[in-house]
């Protein structure tokens, strides 16, 4: 089985230094972008099988980012994890009704964050 390669986008490169040390001790590729203009450009490129991103970010944000990816052709079908501090029953909606997969609540808990990823993917 091939390694799962995830794009993880949050404009705290603490954050993503954590999500990217944690996923990969679980064996997984993870390229991490503070710039979602630049990730979203290199996704169209080089599809990843997970894109993990956070809603607050300065332009594009991560419902911006969710649209974008659910409007490509190329990328409408990879599955996209919303993380984020919005904790209310309206940001739920709001981001699944843009096309995200799943919505985790940060501070994220890793191995809550593997079982969601691994539930987003296709079965083989």
């Amino acid at each position: 089985m091939k390694n799962i390669r995830v794009v993880a986008i949050d404009d705290v490169g603490d954050i993503l230094d954590i999500i990217a040390y944690n996923l990969k001790k679980e064996g997984m590729d993870v390229e991490t972008y503070t710039d979602s203009t630049l990730a979203l450009r290199n996704i169209e490129q080089d599809p990843p099988d997970v894109i993990l991103s956070d809603w607050m970010m300065p332009s594009p944000d991560g419902i911006d980012v969710c649209k974008y990816v659910k409007n490509n052709e190329i990328t409408k079908d990879i599955p996209l994890i919303m993380l984020t501090c919005k904790g209310r029953i309206q940001d739920y909606k709001e981001a699944i009704e843009a096309g995200a997969e799943d919505f985790v609540v940060k501070p994220v808990r890793m191995e809550e964050l593997v079982r969601r990823i691994k539930l987003v993917l296709p079965q083989a």
